[in-house]
């Protein structure tokens, strides 16, 4: 259900915010470090960072590049347990 999520989420990503669009891009990189992150993950988090205040922040760290280099896979456990 992810692989038909994600390009849509991607598609849609100009309606989205930095913080909503960093959910998606950090269950990509835990995906890529052998975590599973469900569908209903993102949709919270997504929900959830509608109304992030510090969207800079997040604008700032989101790039792919920028979180691998912040955060190992290891460190990522405590997001996705």
């Amino acid at each position: 259900m992810k692989k038909i999520l994600l390009p849509l989420a991607l598609l849609l990503g100009a309606c989205q915010t930095p913080c909503q669009r960093l959910c998606v891009r950090m269950a990509d990189y835990a995906e890529e470090c052998g975590f599973t992150v469900s569908d209903a993950e993102i949709d919270t988090c997504i929900a959830e960072q509608a109304d992030a205040e510090d969207q800079g922040a997040c604008r700032a760290a989101g790039a792919p590049a920028i979180i691998r280099d912040q955060l190992s896979c290891d460190e990522l456990e405590i997001f996705f347990q």
